[in-house]
């Protein structure tokens, strides 16, 4: 990939979708990956509660039996536990849960295989995850964005855009341009993140479903300590 697109040269650096862990894979020394609606923050509740959260690339059935014989519990199992956040609140300590996804999971499953340390931060956790990633050198925030259903194509959105910002704000120093654009943004809007996301299209869109718990805790800024860190290729 061109060189231009590392954003060289700035402590923080923020880019969208799996491209964007190519870009800055290779220049920084540890990646968050953010998808505020609802992967990361569903990995944040899980690991909050003790359990570990295996992120699966969306509809590979390689990944999925990769997930099964590894012993992780699926959704699809028929168990009370899915993507959603609302439905992992009382997940018992020791689960281990495979999440499919098209965004925050699939982006996770890639950047496992850059080598460099991998985060999975949010807006609930954006003040923990930053002071973890402080100091280790130039940190790469990749906001994952959603799709347009009907073709596939990423839909940058608003949430991960703040989420990004709230990371970038908390870790500090020199902020590249498209990092200080993702955190004038959070400041913009952080005396009113949840009625920001309500609003939303992807806030709509949940709320729509039936799944307005969803937004109300992916909006809480700051309300988690955990840290969600890739090992071996599963969030712990």
């Amino acid at each position: 990939m061109d060189p231009s697109f590392e954003q060289s040269g700035f402590d923080v650096r923020v880019e969208w979708g799996l491209d964007g862990v190519a870009a800055l894979a290779g220049s920084c020394k540890a990646l968050v990956i953010v998808d505020v609606l609802s992967f990361t923050t569903s990995v944040d509740i899980a690991v909050s509660r003790g359990g570990r959260v295996l992120p699966m690339r969306y509809r590979d059935a390689g990944a999925v039996a990769d997930a099964r014989a590894a012993g992780a519990v699926l959704p699809e199992d028929g168990g009370p536990w899915t993507l959603r956040p609302s439905s992992l609140v009382d997940l018992p300590a020791g689960t281990f849960l495979g999440l499919p996804s098209p965004n925050g999971a699939t982006l996770s499953a890639a950047a496992a295989e850059t080598g460099v340390p991998v985060f999975a931060g949010c807006l609930r956790n954006a003040p923990a995850v930053a002071a973890a990633v402080r100091g280790l050198g130039p940190v790469g925030v990749v906001a994952a964005s959603e799709r347009w259903g009907h073709v596939g194509a990423l839909r940058p959105c608003v949430e991960d855009q703040l989420g990004a910002g709230a990371i970038a704000h908390a870790i500090g120093g020199a902020l590249s341009p498209e990092a200080r654009l993702a955190e004038a943004a959070f400041l913009a809007f952080a005396d009113d993140l949840r009625g920001f996301l309500w609003e939303s299209s992807s806030g709509r869109e949940l709320r729509a479903a039936g799944h307005p718990g969803d937004v109300e805790l992916a909006a809480d800024h700051g309300a988690s300590s955990t840290v969600p860190t890739l090992v071996s290729g599963v969030y712990e």
